[in-house]
């Protein structure tokens, strides 16, 4: 009898940790799921090139998709297993608004660029954890938010003051002098 209930007791902590796993495993897929028939592949999304020009005098262009309607903001980056160093993806709101992104579904690192009307980034927020829920803030009324891969903005020195270019749109504008203290 005592062999049987020692037995039992070292098969039910890998039991429980099996079970723990599997609820683990439905509560994180359920947000897939979710998603996972309204889901457009990239190559539906529109095209543009955007420049980020940084105040030492780098010009720095990437190959963007544009999320510019409420199903592609919705969407965003998420369940893209990569990015490259010269891609990007930039949500566009109009008109200037604080805006809240998530990680929700999102597999990779990602650095947001929280951008003014003149063009001007106003905040960077590096390293967005894939899979969070956190939100992740503007602070200040933004019309595009840029999303780079994880850890590009301190590789190319990309910072608040910055400017952010969509020479197809010949956006923006303006031309303001960006700060770096906002």
């Amino acid at each position: 009898p005592g062999t049987g209930a020692a037995a039992v007791r070292s098969r039910t902590p890998g039991a429980a940790a099996v079970a723990a796993l599997m609820v683990l495993a439905l509560v994180t897929a359920r947000p897939l799921l979710a998603y996972q028939d309204k889901v457009q592949p990239l190559s539906a999304f529109p095209r543009e090139r955007i420049a980020i020009e940084t105040r030492s005098a780098r010009r720095h262009l990437f190959e963007a998709w544009r999320a510019d309607t409420p199903q592609t903001r919705a969407q965003g980056l998420m369940f893209v297993p990569s990015l490259r160093a010269d891609q990007a993806m930039f949500f566009v709101y109009a008109p200037a608004q604080r805006v809240s992104m998530w990680m929700m579904n999102t597999l990779i690192p990602l650095d947001m660029l929280f951008v003014d009307d003149a063009g001007c980034i106003v905040k960077v927020h590096e390293r967005a954890e894939p899979g969070s829920l956190d939100t992740i803030s503007s602070d200040a009324p933004v019309v595009l938010v840029v999303e780079l891969a994880g850890g590009a903005a301190a590789a190319l020195g990309i910072a608040t003051g910055d400017r952010v270019l969509r020479p197809e749109a010949k956006w923006p504008r303006g031309s303001r002098p960006c700060t770096a203290a906002r």
